[in-house]
């Protein structure tokens, strides 16, 4: 018996000294350790009580829960309840505890449930993981900014790529697009890539392309794949098989990363096309059309019938007429009315140029040709006018020389430049005017007869004013109008007898010197209205002489053309008269008056002329 009580003393000592060594291993451990039973904590070593602020005793009055941070707490009680239940719930995981200052702490708990006299309680151990959660916190930070830029710079990435996408079809666009062909050549003379017009332009000319790239002594393409020289609005003609291709080409050399010259970039543009920008820009275009022929006579309405007729063929057209009847303004509507409308018009006076310019100005020279060329050469009006229309002004001054190297081009179809040795179609419509009868001119070996039949295909001679006295009012109301912007009630104003000296006078300069002696009226009337008294000197005498037209056309001419001006002058005359008694309500005495006559003259006029009085006659 003694034996047995000193074995149960002995065994209890051992286990007091196991239950001191495991509450002094606990209390020295650095790791959090407490235990739980229920709601509460019913022990915790001292570094858990360091690190929580509180006393035992003030651990024991709360419950476990009240340390935990409020995002964990409903996940730790369900847990809490589930362990107790013993129930499968994980024993490890992190948590955020506060402590009695409210400072937040990572901690990593392990729990193990335990049954101590029959009640479940629970030990866990914590460890302090903050600095490993601040590790992993700014690894993180730092993994998600990174994955930030990455997606930032993806984004701009994607952009770009956008961006330089659209700026590529943008430029494919261009120069699909361009009316200048463009062509990209490798080192060679291969052609890697062109636009439909460069395609359009060269046709059949890119082996000779290749071969002038490939030629060392004296092709600029091969300076420029081998020298590096840009060239700029070289003239290049290309005589191919099929076509001759004649056309302006630029060029620039492309270098690589490191500076060597692997590409060429060509652009090219028609001859054709150069010269309607340069015909643009100085004014070879025609302006007037056959309804800007100002007539009233049957005359000139027969001649614009004619005309209209040559504007549809393509026949040479030989205007004749004095100076100052309009032959440029037929030649100018003739070529509106015809085919090469859309082309250039070219005028030259061949008049007005020196011998030794007129060949230069037709045909062009090249470079080289004589002292002061111009480098590259200079195209001729010819060249310029060819598609469309050049009009050759006074032919019949041209030297006899020149003749006949117009009568070359006009066989055929072609042109040489001064000082060159290459032939140039082309494609133009003749129109020659002389204030000369080239008949007579021929007879007297001032020019070539093989050439006047060339020129005289379809010839059209237009009268000059003083022949067709119907269209000397209407030319002068025209101008007053559209010229100087008067109004119909200026126009009725006209003293009558100015339309009477007009159609009585000589008119040598014809419609240009008309419209000369309107102007000079208009600024004599200094904006009244237009009476005998502001007509010029020259008309004083009208009844000295007869008209031009009257001195040296038969008998029955002078009395046909007297009988039209006699007639026109009654008509203007009666509707002067007309327009008066209406103004003034009949008052022949105002009429009288404001006309310069007596009113027995008005009563005869009234009379003669069958104007009836509906205003009741008034002195």
């Amino acid at each position: 018996m003694e034996y047995y009580i000193e074995y149960l003393e002995k065994e209890h000592n051992q286990r007091n000294n196991e239950e001191i060594m495991s509450r002094q291993f606990m209390e020295s451990m650095p790791l959090y350790m407490f235990s739980i039973q229920g709601n509460r904590f019913t022990y915790a070593n001292p570094a858990t009580l360091k690190t929580l602020g509180y006393s035992m005793e003030e651990l024991r009055s709360k419950n476990w829960w009240d340390i935990v941070h409020p995002d964990y707490q409903e996940m730790m009680i369900e847990r809490n309840k589930r362990r107790l239940n013993l129930e499968s719930v994980p024993d490890q995981y992190e948590i955020i505890v506060t402590d009695k200052n409210h400072k937040q702490h990572w901690v990593e708990i392990l729990n193990a449930s335990i049954e101590v006299n029959g009640v479940a309680s629970t030990i866990s151990a914590a460890m302090d993981i903050g600095e490993r959660k601040h590790i992993e916190l700014e690894l993180q930070k730092t993994q998600n900014d990174l994955e930030q830029r990455v997606i930032q710079r993806t984004a701009e990435l994607h952009q770009i790529n956008q961006e330089i996408s659209i700026t590529n079809k943008i430029l494919k666009n261009i120069i699909t697009n361009m009316s200048d062909g463009v062509l990209i050549i490798d080192i060679h003379g291969n052609v890697e890539h062109m636009n439909p017009t460069a395609r359009d332009i060269l046709k059949e000319g890119l082996e000779y392309l290749k071969i002038c790239a490939q030629n060392k002594e004296k092709s600029i393409l091969w300076k420029m794949l081998n020298q590096g020289q840009s060239f700029r609005d070289e003239e290049i003609m290309l005589n191919t098989k099929k076509v001759n291709i004649h056309f302006l080409a630029s060029g620039a050399p492309i270098h690589n990363e490191l500076g060597e010259i692997h590409r060429g970039v060509i652009i090219v543009r028609p001859i054709k096309e150069v010269h309607k920008l340069i015909n643009r820009f100085t004014g070879a275009k025609a302006k007037f059309c056959f309804e800007d022929i100002i007539c009233e006579s049957k005359k000139m309405k027969e001649l614009i019938i004619l005309a209209k007729r040559a504007a549809f063929k393509e026949s040479n057209v030989l205007l004749e007429g004095e100076s100052g009847t309009g032959k440029e303004l037929f030649a100018q509507a003739i070529h509106n009315s015809s085919k090469c409308s859309k082309g250039p018009f070219v005028a030259l006076n061949c008049g007005a140029l020196p011998r030794d310019l007129i060949a230069s100005e037709l045909f062009g020279y090249a470079e080289g040709a004589f002292t002061g060329a111009k480098k590259g050469g200079n195209p001729g009006k010819f060249e310029l006018a060819s598609g469309g229309t050049i009009f050759l002004d006074e032919i019949g001054d041209m030297p006899l020389e020149e003749q006949t190297n117009l009568l070359r081009v006009i066989q055929e179809k072609s042109i040489t430049r001064i000082g060159g040795n290459r032939l140039i179609p082309v494609n133009v419509r003749i129109i020659c005017a002389s204030n000369k009868n080239l008949r007579e001119e021929v007879e007297k070996g001032r020019f070539r007869q093989d050439l006047f039949y060339r020129l005289h295909v379809l010839a059209i001679k237009i009268p000059p004013l003083r022949e067709r006295p119907e269209d000397i009012p209407v030319l002068f109301r025209y101008f007053l109008v559209n010229t100087y912007g008067f109004s119909q009630q200026y126009i009725d104003m006209i003293e009558p007898l100015i339309y009477e000296r007009f159609c009585h006078f000589q008119w040598l300069g014809n419609v240009r010197e008309l419209q000369n002696i309107t102007e000079r009226m208009v600024n004599t009337s200094n904006g009244q209205h237009l009476r005998l008294e502001h007509l010029p000197a020259e008309f004083n005498n009208y009844h000295s002489e007869p008209p031009v037209h009257q001195m040296y056309s038969p008998v029955s001419s002078n009395v046909k053309g007297n009988k039209k001006i006699r007639q026109l002058v009654a008509q203007v005359e009666r509707e002067e008269i007309i327009r008066l008694l209406d103004k003034h309500n009949g008052n022949v005495s105002q009429v009288a008056r404001e006309m310069g006559l007596n009113r027995r003259t008005i009563h005869r006029k009234i009379k003669t002329y069958g104007i009836t009085c509906l205003w009741g006659r008034r002195e």
